[in-house]
C-alpha cells in the first residue's frame, strides 16, 4: 500500500512554471505578429512589390549604424567593468554581447542576454558573478535614464502630434524613473523595509532589492566611470535613433530626425516588456501605434516595423553564428 502511494507521488511531475511562461511568451509573440500582418495583408500585397524601388543605400546605412550602436554599447559595458577593476579584451566583450543579443531576440528560452553575459564572463574569464551582475544592473539603469531623457527632451518638439491620453501615459516614464531612483537612495522614506516585514511573501523581493542597492552603491565613488558610461550610452542610443531614422527614409515615411528622439526609446522600451520572445509582436504593434500619431498610414508603419525587425534578426543571427563558432573552435563553457 505504501509503495503504491510512493509510486503515485513519484509519477506526479512538478509544475513547470518556466515552461508555461515560455509558452505564453511564444503565443503572445506569434499572436500579436500574426494579427498585425493579417490586419494589413491587403495593403502589404500592394506595398511590398514597391520595395524594389526603394533606395537600398539607406538600408545599408541603417545596418551599419545598428552595428555601430552595438559596438558603442559594448564600450559602455567595458567602462563599467573597468570601474570594478575588471579588464577584458573588447573583442571578447563584443562577441559575448552579440551572443546575448541572440539569446534575447530569437532563442525561445527564459535565458536573457544579460544572464548570458554575466554567466559568460564568470565561467570563461573567472570574474566574480556578483560584480558582473552589479555592472549589468548599473548598465540597465543608465540606459533607462538616458532613454527617458531623450523622450522628455523630444516631447517639447513633437508634442503637437500626440493626443492627450498618450501624453499622460508617457509622463509615467520619467515619473517612474525618478521614484525608482529615490527609493534606491532613500528606502526608509518610502517605508520599503516596513513593507517587506509586513508581508513575509516579499522576502525574495527584499533580497533582490538589497542586491540591487548594493550594486548601485558600489559605483558611488566612481563618478568618472559613470560619466563616461553615460556619454557612451548617449552616443549608442543616438546611433540607434539614426538607424531608425534611415529606415524611415528607406520606406519613404520621411519623418524628421527629432521625431525619432521620441519614438526610438519608446519602441525599444516596449520590446523589453517580458511578455513575448525578444519583443516580437509587441514592438511592431507599438511602433505602428506611435507612427499613426504622426499621421503615418498603418500599412506604412507595418513596413517600417518589419524592416526594423529584419535588422534585429540579422544581428541576432550573427550572434547565433558567433555562438556556434565559439563553442566549436574556442570550446567555451556555454549553456544551450
Amino acid at each position: 500500500m505504501i509503495s503504491g502511494k510512493a509510486s503515485e507521488q513519484n509519477s506526479k511531475k512538478p509544475f513547470n512554471r518556466d515552461g508555461l511562461f515560455l509558452a505564453i511568451r511564444i503565443i503572445v509573440s506569434a499572436g500579436l505578429f500574426s494579427f498585425l500582418i493579417f490586419r494589413n495583408y491587403a495593403s502589404l500585397k500592394t506595398v511590398l512589390p514597391e520595395i524594389r524601388g526603394f533606395n537600398h543605400y539607406y538600408l545599408a546605412i541603417s545596418l551599419i549604424l545598428f552595428f555601430a550602436g552595438i559596438y558603442i554599447t559594448t564600450v559602455r559595458w567595458d567602462i563599467l567593468l573597468r570601474a570594478q577593476r575588471i579588464y577584458i579584451f573588447k573583442g571578447f566583450l563584443l562577441q559575448s554581447y552579440y551572443i546575448g543579443f541572440f539569446y534575447s531576440n530569437i532563442l525561445p528560452t527564459n535565458v536573457g542576454g544579460d544572464i548570458y553575459r554575466a554567466y559568460d564572463l564568470h565561467k570563461n574569464k573567472g570574474i566574480n558573478l556578483h560584480k558582473n551582475i552589479s555592472v549589468i544592473f548599473m548598465e540597465r539603469f543608465i540606459s533607462a535614464a538616458v532613454g527617458t531623457l531623450y523622450v522628455v527632451t523630444s516631447f517639447f518638439i513633437i508634442y503637437r502630434y500626440i493626443n492627450l491620453q498618450i501624453i499622460l501615459g508617457f509622463l509615467v516614464l520619467p515619473a517612474a524613473m525618478l521614484i525608482l531612483f529615490l527609493i534606491i537612495i532613500r528606502p526608509g522614506f518610502f517605508k520599503i523595509y516596513s513593507l517587506f516585514r509586513k508581508f513575509s511573501k516579499l522576502h525574495r523581493v527584499e533580497e533582490k532589492f538589497n542586491e540591487f542597492r548594493c550594486s548601485f552603491f558600489e559605483f558611488k565613488n566612481k563618478l568618472r566611470y559613470i560619466f563616461l558610461s553615460i556619454l557612451a550610452c548617449t552616443a549608442s542610443q543616438m546611433l540607434f535613433i539614426a538607424c531608425y531614422y534611415y529606415v524611415n527614409l528607406y520606406v519613404k515615411i520621411n519623418l524628421d530626425f527629432f521625431s525619432f528622439l521620441f519614438l526610438n526609446p519608446l519602441i525599444i522600451l516596449s520590446s523589453n516588456i517580458p511578455v513575448s520572445i525578444g519583443g516580437i509582436g509587441v514592438r511592431e504593434n507599438i511602433a505602428v501605434l506611435l507612427l499613426r500619431q504622426f499621421g503615418i498610414a498603418e500599412s506604412d508603419g507595418v513596413i517600417f516595423s518589419l524592416v526594423v525587425l529584419s535588422i534585429i534578426i540579422i544581428n541576432s543571427v550573427i550572434g547565433g553564428i558567433t555562438y556556434l563558432a565559439k563553442n566549436i573552435f574556442y570550446k567555451s563553457r556555454g549553456f544551450l
